[in-house]
């Protein structure tokens, strides 16, 4: 499992290290209104494949036949047909979801940005396999070369076109080359169309429950930006949406180290040492969850320093929006282990539940925040998303005999700690640069 965590790791500083890179470079060339069209153009991307996603990755990795071919085939063709019918879709739209947004200018970006589905509906299911196998070297190396060819893209057509249409091309071509070598770097990844109606109603009977999920999902973490992107100018729009980037970074390793660790890890303590799958659960990622805590709260209390650092005096209103932002990806560390390890248990259902919380805690503290105090109220109910969510997910665990109170304190205490830690970094990073 250490070799699975640093493989993890590095693929998480490396991409991280790249996204810097990627945005001192072209905050520089592009303007914040640049930035606003990406974002919302990736928002809308991401609304429309989270709510048709139905757990691929999930169903093969705890599927019984997760490496048999016949199986492999179904559900890539399904995918595939999901990637052709998305981008169908999305084109056909784009217009008029450029004149709801109040953003005529944006049709054809749209309609160029639905080519993603299709180019990533063709790559190989090989990710998913490797994840099962728990063999993540070939993985690591897919992400991170994927990642260096869209940023080097990005870079290079920021400086020959100058505008957004920048990064929505070079994210075209990153997911062009992620498709391509899902198949190159892993043998055996070619599939052919396949269909079983029988082994189609059984994916659809596990992933409905996701599906739905994703959807109450997708939606909560969207919505921001969606209603933002209304009431702001793409210009302000553009500081949020670089800020929202940049909190995203964390986000990197909460999805990527409970998906490709924890999950198969979980599902083979639950197969070999069923008695001790409390223990296994909160063992197996102390260390490095709470380094991770400690990490965040000193990134939150020192957002203002980062973005000083980073960008250029144009960028400088993000800081408040960073911090803000990043407290939701350093809460989700934990709940997301949570996730993982109710799902191995069987309670799928929670995934929905913990969505319709994040839900009625955006409607609530959300519709509250914006009354009271404008966008920067949203903005605050968008960050404390998943407290409410760890609360749940403590009753969750509960119930299914795993939770330990303790462990639960120390995490929380160590987030604390790294705040102490960033407030005196961020004091003294201002101290020494005043004349």
């Amino acid at each position: 499992m250490s070799s699975g965590v640093s493989l993890v790791a590095i693929t998480i500083i490396a991409s991280n290290l790249l996204r810097i890179v990627s945005t001192i470079i072209l905050t520089r060339v592009l303007s914040p209104a640049d930035f606003g069209v990406a974002g919302l153009t990736g928002a809308i991307l991401n609304i429309l494949l989270m709510i048709s996603d139905v757990g691929f990755g999930v169903y093969i990795i705890r599927h019984a036949r997760g490496d048999d071919p016949h199986l492999l085939d179904i559900i890539w063709t399904v995918r595939l047909a999901r990637g052709l019918a998305l981008t169908l879709l999305l084109a056909t739209c784009a217009g008029p979801l450029a004149q709801a947004l109040d953003k005529p200018m944006l049709q054809v970006a749209i309609a160029v940005t639905a080519l993603h589905f299709l180019i990533d509906g063709c790559s190989s299911l090989a990710p998913f396999t490797t994840i099962r196998q728990e063999r993540l070297l070939m993985l690591s190396l897919l992400d991170i070369v994927s990642a260096v060819s869209q940023t080097v893209a990005g870079i290079a057509l920021a400086l020959l076109l100058h505008s957004y249409w920048a990064i929505i091309l070079a994210g075209l071509v990153g997911t062009a080359l992620k498709s391509l070598l899902s198949y190159l770097l892993f043998p055996g990844a070619g599939r052919r169309l396949a269909y079983d109606e029988q082994e189609v109603r059984d994916l659809w009977r596990f992933g409905r429950t996701i599906a739905s999920a994703h959807t109450i999902q997708v939606l909560l973490s969207n919505v921001d930006k969606i209603a933002l992107s209304r009431i702001f100018p793409l210009s302000l729009f553009g500081l949020y949406s670089l800020a929202s980037n940049l909190s995203s970074a964390a986000s990197g390793f909460t999805t990527l180290y409970p998906n490709r660790i924890l999950l198969p890890a979980f599902a083979r303590a639950l197969r070999d040492e069923p008695a001790n799958l409390a223990r296994i659960y909160y063992a197996s990622r102390r260390k490095l969850t709470l380094l991770y805590m400690v990490a965040m709260g000193g990134f939150i209390s020192m957002g203002p320093a980062v973005v000083d650092l980073l960008y250029d005096p144009r960028y400088q209103a993000a800081a408040t929006y960073l911090q803000l932002l990043a407290l939701a990806p350093a809460i989700a560390m934990n709940n997301y282990a949570a996730r993982e390890i109710l799902i191995v248990v069987g309670r799928v259902q929670a995934l929905l539940y913990a969505n319709l919380v994040r839900l009625g805690w955006l409607l609530s503290a959300g519709s509250a925040g914006f009354l009271l105090f404008g966008p920067i109220g949203l903005v605050a109910a968008v960050g404390g998303i998943e407290l409410p969510v760890q609360c749940y997910c403590w009753y969750e665990l509960r119930r299914a005999g795993l939770l330990r109170m303790g462990e639960e304190a120390l995490i929380i205490m160590a987030l604390l700690l790294g705040m102490g830690f960033g407030l005196m970094g961020n004091v003294l990073y201002f101290m020494l640069k005043a004349p």
